[in-house]
């Protein structure tokens, strides 16, 4: 199952840029620094570079999305 974000705009989370979901407040700093560092851009490179960094540690569980709902960036 796979829950979209939507920002309070309306617009749906993953056809956001990194930097708008970092200003919509839909990603930390520490992400958007993770994230611009891997050249994730896309909601699957994205997904994908937060789980390999969430199964190091190196993310916070809220950042990880386990302390709520999963989120798809």
């Amino acid at each position: 199952m796979s829950l979209a974000l939507t920002s309070p705009h309306g617009i749906q989370a993953s056809a956001l840029t990194n930097q708008q979901l970092l200003q919509e407040r839909l990603i930390t700093p520490a992400v958007y620094v993770l994230l611009k560092s891997h050249g994730a851009n896309t909601p699957t490179k994205r997904w994908e570079v937060i789980q390999k960094a969430c199964r190091a540690g190196r993310l916070s569980p809220g950042e990880c999305g386990t302390s709520r709902r999963r989120r798809e960036y």
